[in-house]
């Protein structure tokens, strides 16, 4: 995931000194990273010395409310390192429910409405396989932390479009050339017309979307996507689709519930460590803080994602003959730890990005064999 502009630059500004220091303290003399220690300080030394002043850059410009992809591009200028993937792609989160707040609802509605109740029926299928595809969205469809270097896309594990793991693409069969991942890491709904007109541009004939995770994950709760900017903001991206793409076939993918990102992981301390330079504090501030007040904005910011969800149903429904939603399959998933990056315990690993396609297929269209 990663996000927009403006307020996370001085935070990624401030963790630079911080990063090189810690970088030099893990090479050591010589220019050698520290042997292997025992015992918690031990691993701490060994993969936050060498690895997470790298890592908690890539976290902060992956999600940090404010930074996006210009602290990805910063941090990556400031240490030497250049993201995979196209020019103009830089960083998004997975989660289900709180202990905490287990009696509260953190599923997408399915009742009805008067936009759904209008729609027409909905074609079962199987349908002809596309011969081209498209997939939209954040850092998870860029792979972003998957592989085993960090601060990079790997789009070869995206759940999407990847060689790497049994994704759409290679489910379908559609040729190499015919599969384009056009998602950025950093990217908000806000971004999905224009991610739609470079699709239209390809002329392909089905399209996946993911988009969401960052507009619920930010500095502060105050700057979270409103659930009508979102709504009018996904409206938009559609109808460039739906113009410019006649008779295409679009999935759309429930938000990943990332407030499960801190019930899996925030026993960990190197987790702890990393979402304190600022990764997703709507959500991972205060990890281990159990405050009624924070109990309380985790559960604001789920119920923003069951909201977003419900409108990715709704509005998804009302092209019914054409798009699909995963029915909050991606959403409702329970992730484990092997399922996240161990880079930033944050985004998806290998195994995680394998999850979700199996998730969006089995929800998603019927295709002819």
């Amino acid at each position: 995931m990663g996000i927009g502009s403006g307020a996370g630059l001085p935070r990624a500004r401030a963790t630079v000194p911080r990063a090189r220091a810690a970088k030099a303290r893990a090479e050591g003399a010589g220019g050698r990273t520290p042997g292997r220690g025992t015992g918690v300080r031990g691993t701490l030394r060994r993969r936050a010395g060498a690895v997470l002043a790298s890592l908690t850059l890539a976290a902060v410009a992956a999600c940090s409310s404010g930074g996006g992809s210009d602290n990805v591009q910063r941090a990556g200028d400031e240490l030497g390192v250049v993201p995979a993937g196209p020019p103009g792609t830089s960083a998004a989160p997975l989660a289900t429910s709180s202990p905490t707040t287990s009696a509260r609802t953190t599923t997408p509605s399915t009742g009805p409405s008067a936009a759904t109740s209008k729609a027409p029926a909905r074609p079962s299928g199987p349908f002809p396989k596309p011969r081209s595809m498209a997939a939209l969205g954040d850092s998870i469809t860029r792979g972003y932390d998957a592989c085993s270097v960090p601060l990079k896309d790997c789009p070869s594990k995206s759940w999407a479009t990847g060689d790497d793991v049994d994704s759409h693409a290679k489910r379908l069969g559609v040729p190499r050339d015919a599969v384009h991942n056009d998602a950025r890491t950093g990217a908000r709904m806000n971004e999905l017309d224009d991610q739609a007109r470079v699709a239209v541009g390809q002329g392909v004939e089905y399209v996946t979307i993911l988009l969401g995770a960052n507009d619920a994950c930010r500095d502060k709760e105050s700057q979270m996507t409103s659930v009508s900017d979102f709504e009018q903001q996904l409206r938009e991206g559609l109808a460039v689709l739906r113009q410019g793409l006649p008779g295409v076939r679009v999935l759309v993918v429930s938000v990943p519930d990332v407030a499960r990102l801190w019930e899996v992981a925030r026993g960990e301390r190197l987790a702890r460590a990393v979402w304190s330079t600022g990764i997703c504090q709507t959500v991972l501030a205060d990890p281990e803080s159990t405050k009624p007040d924070d109990i309380e904005r985790r559960q604001r910011v789920r119920d923003r994602v069951v909201a977003y969800n419900e409108v990715l149903r709704k509005t998804c429904n009302e092209w019914a003959e054409q798009c699909r939603y995963d029915g909050g399959a991606v959403n409702a998933h329970r992730f484990t730890k092997n399922d996240l990056s161990h880079w930033d315990w944050f985004h998806p690993s290998g195994q995680g990005q394998g999850v979700i396609a199996e998730l969006t297929s089995r929800n998603g269209f019927r295709w002819q064999a």
